[in-house]
């Protein structure tokens, strides 16, 4: 049977573990990228893994948000997140950069893809990415990604002391939220101030004339979505 440890003993670790949080624990707050930390962006080389947004980004089978934020700077060289992401170059946009996949089941090739395009940063320092995701069907679903950079810290074990404090640095990216587009969604996209520009759909459905997609797909209006976050 295993001894309780006395109520007096764990007052004094709660209060060690308090009183070291409180004492090392930098207030957080906002940063850019790339910085003296981290190097990468999202709209020129060495550019944030695309690997890392989608698992920021919801699967299109499941609803609200799943992961929400990632150590950026212990995951972008990674074995977890490792992997070329080549470019694709765009007349008048940032570089989609993307990864793909390509898997064999009775015989068939399946390819995936998933990327992304920097669209632009808000006054409140907000990060507006336009999201692309191909399961390997016709369907290539985007949204756009709010996300945010944030310095906390890790922790360290201290046995000897019986002491859990803060350690390392860590520069996290936040997802903020997701707002879907559509299948083949197509069309401006640009960030003015707080504000994201999107026009009307110029994607498939709408070019095509076909049945499906999305209501934006046939709602025909530029539309502006002003960010009120508190970040």
């Amino acid at each position: 049977m295993k001894t309780p440890i006395p109520f007096t003993s764990l007052s004094v670790v709660l209060c060690a573990l308090v009183c070291a949080g409180c004492c090392h624990v930098p207030p957080r707050k906002h940063a850019t990228v790339p910085n003296k930390d981290f190097q990468c962006s999202f709209d020129k080389a060495p550019f944030i893994s695309p690997r890392i947004i989608q698992d920021l980004s919801s699967w299109i089978s499941d609803h609200g948000d799943q992961v929400v934020a990632i150590n950026i700077l212990e995951s972008q060289d990674s074995n977890r997140y490792f992997g070329e992401a080549p470019i694709r170059k765009i007349p008048g946009q940032n570089p989609y950069v993307y990864h793909e996949t390509a898997t064999v089941e009775d015989g068939e090739t399946n390819h995936t893809e998933f990327g992304y395009c920097f669209v632009g940063r808000t006054s409140s320092g907000i990060y507006v990415l336009l999201t692309s995701d191909r399961g390997g069907g016709s369907g290539v679903f985007r949204n756009l990604l709010l996300v945010t950079f944030e310095y906390d810290q890790s922790i360290k074990c201290n046995w000897e002391k019986g002491i859990v404090q803060p350690d390392a640095k860590r520069l996290l990216i936040k997802k903020c939220g997701e707002i879907p587009l559509g299948d083949r969604w197509d069309g401006e996209l640009k960030v003015n101030g707080n504000s994201v520009l999107v026009g009307k759909d110029t994607g498939w459905f709408t070019v095509s004339g076909g049945t499906g997609g999305d209501w934006m797909s046939y709602d025909r209006k530029d539309r502006a979505l002003q960010i009120n976050l508190d970040r």
